[in-house]
């Protein structure tokens, strides 16, 4: 196949694409720690505002619980209500567990922590003196506890641990301010490094498609080239009449043309490819062609010419095959290039002329034998010899006397002999000289008629004839009758002396399993007739011998004829493309198979007829 016009691209697609995401899984992996880091301090830092708006939330309550106390003490000391004395503990107790929070919460700041020292002891002493002075209020009176209040020693401490709580106030507004600058640092870095990395993302997924896309258009360039050459020399493979393959080096069809398809029993377009010769003949067949393949391969030495008979379920081909390698611009054998010519035709021709020329030699053969002697000038003067003989018989038989009546009827009877011997002859030429074309028989009537000819010698010995069933072939039918009528009529004949004889005629149809069969194929049908019967037999020895002309195993005084009936017999089977063989041992009977092509190829011509076939009489 031509190389293509393009150079290859010094990276594939694929590895473009791998590049390409792992770039980006490397980008979004930054992204996210980056991220993830941003969150985790922005958490945290929400935490801590939150935790100081917590703080103040408990400083403002501890402000509002001191005022509280403040207010119940100046309550109870002006008017002496004991209803103040609830309000100004409760407030007091709120106020160490505003402190005792305050003191929890501010654990990681030292400053924060020694102002809340300082104000817990500034709260216990004021705690102190305002209870001293609601004591004093309680046993001493109004005057008593006045001449405290104007020393105003409770209202100062209140102040400054008022002062104190504002200082805390302020360095923790301070602090929460710091926590709210480091949040909005943090939630900008975030959002910084969210669109850095997505503008970057965005950059590469547009750099990589960029990319991918001119590979995919340089590629689509090389495909079109290369469909345009692969629909060029599809088109020259198709325009070819042989079967053109070729197979990858594992055996897989990559390419075939038209003629291969229709071979196979594919439709026109359909695809081959990735298919192996498995899914397209028999098992054994497929793995000796694989074995071929490999050999071819592995040696580097092409198959060329080689004609082999495939066998497949639906029909049998002869084809002439080649095979050579296939091979890459490395000179690396990748596969294997087939070209495969049906040659059926001409097997066929040649086998149908080797049989007519064998059938023309035998024709030829024994027409110069016989011909000469089986003609009608040898003919004309025997039945002149039995005329005149009949007319002295009729005219002088009193002058002849008994003696001369004697040598008259022998050579009467010589003459008949003669005549029978003659048409015999005849009969056994004519069996190629004037055959009938082939046609369809049926068997089972052609026998009925023969049977019915040979009514009267069954009936004198009282023969029983079993027929079963016969079918329907390509044959010859005056020579299927002639056949027939030989065989029973040598089954009549060679019975036991004094027994009825049995003959049983049966048929079966099958396929060739080899080429003993000249007429069938391998695979073809065809048609075995078995005639048995129970007579004398004869030793097997003897089996080829009795389809000889004028070979005879018993005298003309034990059995009358002329030897020539199994001849023509096996002339006939011969001009069929089939054969018949005898089974015997004496005293057993005989079987006579007879096995013919349920199909016969054309004839060409018939055989012209020639001057020795001429019959005055018209047989």
């Amino acid at each position: 196949m031509p190389h293509s016009r393009f150079a290859p691209l010094p990276f594939t697609i694929r590895r473009k694409v791998f590049f390409g995401f792992g770039s980006l899984l490397v980008l979004f992996a930054v992204v996210a720690v980056i991220s993830w880091r941003s969150t985790v301090i922005f958490i945290r830092s929400a935490e801590r505002v939150a935790h100081a708006h917590e703080v103040l939330e408990v400083e403002e309550q501890a402000k509002r619980h001191l005022m509280e106390m403040e207010s119940a003490r100046r309550g109870f000391l002006l008017s002496g209500d004991e209803r103040w004395l609830p309000i100004f503990e409760n407030a007091e107790a709120q106020l160490r567990k505003n402190f005792d929070a305050l003191t929890s919460s501010t654990s990681e700041s030292p400053e924060q922590t020694r102002r809340l020292d300082l104000l817990r002891e500034l709260l216990q002493r004021s705690v102190a003196l305002q209870t001293v002075e609601i004591e004093t209020r309680r046993q001493n009176g109004a005057e008593a506890a006045l001449e405290i209040f104007t020393k105003h020693a409770s209202e100062d401490l209140t102040e400054t641990i008022k002062r104190l709580l504002d200082d805390f106030e302020i360095e923790h507004r301070k602090t929460l301010t710091e926590r709210a600058q480091v949040t909005r640092s943090v939630a900008q870095e975030t959002l910084l490094a969210l669109v850095a990395g997505t503008v970057l993302t965005f950059a590469a997924l547009l750099m990589g498609a960029s990319m991918i896309l001119r590979d995919i258009a340089a590629r689509r360039r090389a495909e079109e080239s290369l469909a345009a050459e692969h629909n060029l020399l599809s088109s020259i493979m198709d325009t070819m009449p042989n079967h053109v393959f070729l197979k990858d080096a594992k055996g897989r069809f990559i390419l075939n043309n038209a003629a291969h398809r229709q071979y196979l029993g594919l439709a026109e377009h359909e695809s081959i490819e990735g298919r192996t010769v498995f899914d397209y003949f028999p098992e054994a067949l497929a793995e000796k062609i694989v074995d071929d393949d490999r050999c071819v391969i592995e040696s580097g030495e092409p198959i060329l010419n080689r004609e082999q008979f495939i066998q497949r379920k639906d029909r049998a081909d002869w084809l002439e095959t080649s095979k050579v390698p296939l091979r890459d611009t490395d000179g690396r054998i990748i596969g294997i290039v087939g070209i495969t010519s049906d040659i059926s035709q001409r097997k066929a021709d040649e086998e149908q002329l080797v049989r007519f020329a064998a059938q023309l030699e035998r024709s030829n053969a024994e027409l110069q034998n016989f011909a000469s002697v089986a003609s009608h000038d040898l003919q004309e003067p025997l039945r002149k010899i039995q005329a005149f003989g009949d007319r002295l018989k009729a005219k002088c038989s009193a002058q002849l006397g008994e003696q001369g009546l004697d040598y008259l009827a022998r050579m009467h009877n010589a003459a008949e002999r003669m005549q029978v011997l003659i048409q015999d002859l005849l009969k056994l030429s004519r069996i190629t000289s004037r055959a009938q074309p082939f046609e369809p028989c049926d068997l089972q009537k052609i026998l009925a008629e023969v049977l019915t000819d040979l009514e009267v010698a069954i009936e004198n010995q009282s023969a029983k004839i079993e027929v079963g069933e016969m079918p329907a072939i390509d044959a010859d039918p005056l020579q299927m009758r002639q056949l027939f009528q030989n065989l029973i009529s040598n089954a009549l004949k060679f019975h036991k002396p004094g027994e009825c004889p049995l003959v049983q005629i049966g048929s079966r149809i099958f396929d060739a399993e080899d080429n003993s069969i000249a007429g069938a194929k391998l695979g073809e049908r065809v048609c075995e007739i078995t005639v048995r019967d129970d007579g004398i037999g004869f030793e097997q020895r003897f089996a080829d011998q009795i389809f000889v002309v004028f070979q005879r195993l018993h005298s003309r005084a034990e059995y009358e004829g002329t030897g020539i009936g199994l001849a023509v017999c096996r002339k006939i089977t011969d001009r069929h493309g089939g054969q018949i063989v005898a089974y015997s041992s004496p005293g057993q009977g005989a079987t006579f198979v007879v096995t013919l092509p349920v199909k016969q190829p054309s004839e060409i011509h018939e055989p012209k007829r020639s001057d020795a076939d001429y019959d005055p009489d018209g047989r």
